[in-house]
């Protein structure tokens, strides 16, 4: 089975002002989330909530996402970003 992954608008907007080297990480990444669901192999994650994670692109960069339904397995990404913005 393959999990969906929905970026939201505003995670959208970000990930597009970022440097092109992040976007290209940040395409991985989703493609590692669809593939292989919450905790992609190969990937710094961390559980910051209640069903929520946060995604280490780089030393920097940030990318913040959860789980929408678990039945329909269903990921939202609602934040890439730096660092310093990510837990505000």
């Amino acid at each position: 089975m393959s999990w969906t992954v929905f970026i939201a608008r505003k995670a959208y907007k970000q990930l597009h002002r970022l440097p092109r080297s992040i976007q290209d990480l940040a395409d991985l990444a989703v493609a590692d989330l669809e593939r292989e669901g919450l905790n992609p192999a190969g990937w710094d994650v961390k559980k910051t909530g209640q069903d929520e994670y946060r995604l280490r692109l780089t030393y920097r960069y940030r990318m913040r996402y959860r789980l929408t339904d678990a039945h329909e397995l269903e990921i939202e990404v609602f934040y890439v970003g730096h660092r310093r913005d990510a837990y505000r």
